[in-house]
């Protein structure tokens, strides 16, 4: 009896006979053999996968070139405005601040303040996949406040 070079499988030869137990002995070796590649193909996989899902955790991590919010100021134009963030937020804090010097030299204060998880000043301010819009008074949006008064500069913050 001949065997193969990799793996000492039988190779029978025409004048051998052939024996149950290097049969059965055969079948077990490939079997085994499947079994031991199949187990270290998967863990070769799973150890690739905690690999990227690592990677993928440092890509997500926070740094100041990978901040979870934006920061940023418009200045209303008294309409409709759409505020271009590349993300859709989930939290949005908006601020618009004026003062007023009156004769007798006291301050008035206009102030408006706003915080929003896009459904809480619905009239207001709508969030898209791409930014928010905040919406101007008129029509049936005739409640303050009012975050696109013309040429008042709102700052926000835009949580990603």
């Amino acid at each position: 009896m001949n065997y193969t070079n990799n793996y000492h499988l039988p190779q029978w030869v025409e004048t051998d006979r052939i024996m149950m137990e290097d049969f059965n002995q055969m079948c077990s070796d490939i079997d085994e053999g499947i079994k031991t590649a199949q187990d270290t193909a998967d863990t070769a996989e799973s150890k690739a996968d905690a690999a990227q899902s690592s990677a993928n955790a440092v890509a997500d991590a926070y740094t100041p070139g990978n901040q979870p919010y934006v920061v940023g100021s418009y200045t209303g134009t008294g309409a409709d405005m759409t505020i271009t963030l590349g993300f859709r937020p989930k939290f949005l804090i908006l601020s618009g601040m004026e003062s007023t010097i009156t004769t007798n030299s006291t301050s008035t204060w206009d102030r408006y303040f706003g915080l929003c998880d896009g459904s809480i000043l619905s009239l207001r301010v709508a969030f898209s996949d791409t930014g928010f819009t905040v919406y101007a008074r008129g029509g049936s949006r005739q409640n303050f406040p009012d975050f696109t008064d013309s040429g008042r500069t709102y700052c926000y913050i835009a949580f990603r």
